[in-house]
């Protein structure tokens, strides 16, 4: 296959992973089930945290764990469907790692600024990241999620010095809201990944960056509040 052959499938592999990122999934979810736009609530993120928050508010605790367990699978969804796409076409002959690090990078591109909100709303890309991971490796997805969780509590812990472990509503929050553990979580969990080689490592690595970018915001006015609660 020539260089230029080869290059027009690794861009057909961007395209059709940008088109799935961008499936609003939370948003139809929670359009839905409670006829709202999930940007209404929360951080206005467009992510299966928000549609919890939404549908919590409008519905029950139930609902919006359900709310979100649906998002969550959409999400993910989109990540192991980019991935299995870029393994599926891979008799056309481009290179197999490259695709997977294509197409990890464009789902989660596509999940963060959505071609259907033209380009201005989004999630930040955790779940697909999450999709990714499962369908490169389930083992370390679950590596993965152990680190991050840990992360998350941790600091919350640290900085906040309370959980409530009893309520599943309180440890939601803690996930959701705790931005450094969150932003550590994902740093620390690349370590482990490492070791499982270069096709799960690269291919996250490359989506993590995004995901990290659009915490960038998040992380500043969560120190800032944090700074002003202390004095």
């Amino acid at each position: 296959m020539s260089l230029i052959e080869s290059n027009v499938w690794l861009i057909l592999i961007a395209a059709i992973s940008y088109l799935l990122g961008s499936l609003p999934t939370a948003h139809l979810v929670t359009k839905g089930i409670i006829g709202k736009d999930v940007w209404l609530a929360g951080s206005g993120n467009i992510g299966a945290m928000n549609s919890y928050r939404l549908i919590r508010k409008e519905k029950s605790t139930k609902m919006g764990i359900a709310g979100f367990a649906l998002a969550l699978v959409g999400d993910m969804g989109k990540g192991v469907l980019a991935i299995f796409i870029a393994k599926w076409l891979g008799f056309l002959g481009y290179d197999p790692l490259l695709a997977l690090i294509i197409g990890s990078f464009f789902v989660v591109l596509g999940h963060n600024y959505s071609f259907f909100f033209k380009f201005k709303k989004g999630g930040r890309g955790m779940a697909a990241v999450g999709g990714v991971v499962l369908a490169l490796n389930p083992l370390a997805l679950l590596i993965g999620l152990g680190t991050l969780l840990l992360s998350i509590f941790l600091i919350q812990y640290l900085l906040i010095a309370r959980i409530h472990w009893g309520k599943l509503s309180d440890m939601f929050s803690a996930a959701s809201s705790q931005i450094v553990g969150r932003v550590g979580g994902l740093v620390i969990a690349l370590v482990p990944l490492y070791f499982f080689g270069p096709e799960v490592f690269l291919p996250t690595l490359a989506a993590d960056i995004l995901v990290l970018i659009k915490h960038i915001e998040r992380v500043k006015v969560y120190i800032k509040g944090l700074a002003n609660r202390q004095k």
